[in-house]
């Protein structure tokens, strides 16, 4: 029998529950099994020269013996995947459902293995406990580099466990927590690691539940840090007045070259404190801070604030609503003699000829590339044919609002023969019967609901005003 049957077979002696299973009990069943035998007069160890060469041939070097014990302790089923890669450079377990015991099996191996530089566990429901796992792992590992362990509800546990190993791990350079639940009450966690930490390079946040208390806390973390050069907070929800407190901690950060704010929805008070990020920071190289609901008010103070920017290589500020008249404000602060962007995203933002005349001669004179929406025409064709009303979901979007938004998504995926209150359940492990924003609009997507890219923010204003603390009751669906 091979030892990846052994590894498949379960002891039942040995099969205990992963909740109730010390590491010290693990550690010793593991060691259990040595060539070394002791004396039965004297109890001492007895080395002969065959032991000691049995002992030597069968050192585990590559770790497989070892997560093959620690699996038939825990009960767990081996991976026959990490079996085969665990010696990769860049070990790939993303969306392999390994689960919070599958989590405490790889994690003894890759405690003192040197092979692996990148680690994916990217969609594995890892939870809380999986995130501690892989936590302690990497306090001893000393060779891994890049960590990808988003969309695992890691939730508070996972937060507090993950941040108290990035106070004292030397080696991480990347490390990617999008997706994980984290709210405004692991803020605190995060101000630890972050002013500690004097590795990590980027740090991924987004996709989660920080607003407005953790704005102010990641705020002063930011300030701290003197390494991080790329940050990606989109898809939270800072909003209004507290991104104040967060854009104060980016502009006094003295290494931050990349910054993510995309999807947070700050408005034009949110786009007053970005112009002041662009008045103060000397090292930022690339800003997106598209689908933010910033109206003319916000693009014309960003426009200024451009001419007092020699840093910026790229600005991404497309899908907000400030139109024609700040599209031509921005690309005017582009113009002044001290800006050096180089690309300008205005994806989604119609222009109109002055806008195109100007953008021409811009990219003539300066190594320049801009992107935007459709050119409006000047003139008024005669005879027009009837331009259809845009739709979403089967209904104009004109006839969308926040009270009957549930009612047009139940009805159109009637129509699709789609059972969307299955979907949610399933992702709703808490069993609160509730999803966050993120969470409702990802599965519509997966379910194949399919949503323009230029609706997709009209689409977060309908949910957002109708889902309070960003949770949405998906009851409506249910199948009676």
């Amino acid at each position: 029998m091979s030892s990846t049957e052994i590894g498949m077979t379960v002891i039942e002696e040995e099969s205990i529950e992963i909740a109730s299973t010390p590491d010290s009990e693990i550690s010793e069943k593991i060691k259990s099994g040595s060539p070394r035998q002791k004396n039965q007069d004297t109890g001492e160890d007895q080395d002969t020269d065959l032991e000691l060469e049995e002992e030597k041939e069968e050192f585990d070097v590559t770790g497989r013996n070892q997560y093959l014990s620690v699996c038939r302790t825990l009960g767990v089923v081996p991976s026959s995947y990490f079996l085969r890669h665990m010696q990769d450079s860049t070990l790939s377990l993303r969306h392999h459902g390994i689960g919070s015991p599958g989590a405490k099996a790889i994690s003894y191996p890759l405690m003192n293995n040197t092979t692996v530089v990148k680690l994916d566990l990217q969609d594995n429901w890892l939870e809380g406990e999986g995130g501690e796992s892989i936590a302690r792992m990497l306090k001893e590992n000393c060779y891994i580099t890049d960590l990808d362990i988003s969309e695992n509800r890691l939730s508070s546990k996972g937060a507090k466990a993950l941040c108290n190993m990035l106070t004292s791990n030397t080696t991480l350079k990347r490390i990617n927590l999008s997706g994980n639940l984290f709210s405004d009450r692991d803020a605190g966690y995060f101000f630890e690691a972050f002013s500690e930490n004097s590795r990590l390079k980027y740090v991924n946040l987004s996709h989660n539940e920080f607003s407005d208390n953790a704005a102010v806390v990641l705020g002063q973390a930011i300030a701290e840090n003197e390494t991080i050069e790329e940050l990606d907070l989109s898809w939270n929800f800072f909003r209004r007045g507290s991104t104040l407190k967060l854009c104060e901690g980016i502009w006094s950060n003295c290494r931050l070259k990349e910054i993510n704010l995309s999807m947070n929805g700050f408005g034009d008070e949110g786009a007053l404190a970005v112009a002041e990020i662009l008045k103060r920071s000397i090292t930022l190289y690339v800003m997106d801070i598209s689908y933010n609901r910033i109206s003319r008010t916000g693009a014309t103070a960003i426009g200024k604030a451009l001419d007092q920017n020699d840093a910026l290589r790229t600005l991404r500020i497309g899908h907000n609503p400030f139109g024609v008249e700040g599209a031509k404000d921005i690309l005017k602060g582009v113009a002044c003699e001290h800006c050096v962007i180089t690309q300008l995203d205005l994806s989604g933002i119609e222009v109109d000829k002055e806008f195109r005349e100007l953008k021409q001669v811009l990219e003539e004179t300066k190594e320049l590339q801009v992107t935007h929406g459709v050119v409006l025409s000047d003139y008024v064709i005669k005879v027009k044919p009837k331009k259809a009303k845009e739709q979403m979901f089967g209904v104009h979007i004109a006839d969308i609002t926040p009270s009957n938004i549930l009612q047009v998504i139940k009805q159109y995926s009637h129509e699709k023969d789609i059972k969307l209150g299955d979907m949610f359940i399933n992702l709703d492990r808490k069993k609160m019967g509730s999803v966050t924003i993120q969470e409702f609009i990802q599965g519509l997507q997966s379910c194949g609901l399919e949503i323009q890219e230029s609706q997709m923010s009209t689409l977060v204003d309908l949910l957002d005003a109708i889902a309070p603390e960003n949770l949405i009751n998906y009851s409506i669906f249910k199948s009676k």
